[in-house]
């Protein structure tokens, strides 16, 4: 999955509360995104502080899209098993 196809994807998907940053590293809080850097792309995420924390990295753009677009993925599907949790 390249920028582009990410792009795309993740207009489908419920973010909050992170917000995406695509192509730049981010100083805010709770953040999750991708950018280049020396050759590698890096996966982050912002906790409540603002504190950048590495999450992945790799040469590949698609790898580290297709990783940030599972991590998303991952924390909608959890939201939404909490939300039936609470109703039953």
């Amino acid at each position: 999955m390249n920028r582009q196809q990410f792009a795309e994807a993740v207009k489908k998907l419920d973010t909050s509360p992170y917000k995406i940053t695509i192509n730049a590293s981010s100083d805010g809080a709770w953040r999750r995104g991708c950018f280049l850097e020396d050759g590698i792309w890096k996966v982050y995420e912002t906790d409540g502080s603002g504190r950048l924390h590495i999450l992945f990295q790799n040469k590949a753009e698609e790898k580290a899209f297709a990783y940030l677009y599972r991590l998303l993925c991952t924390s909608a599907q959890k939201k939404r098993k909490s939300w039936f949790q609470f109703w039953k």
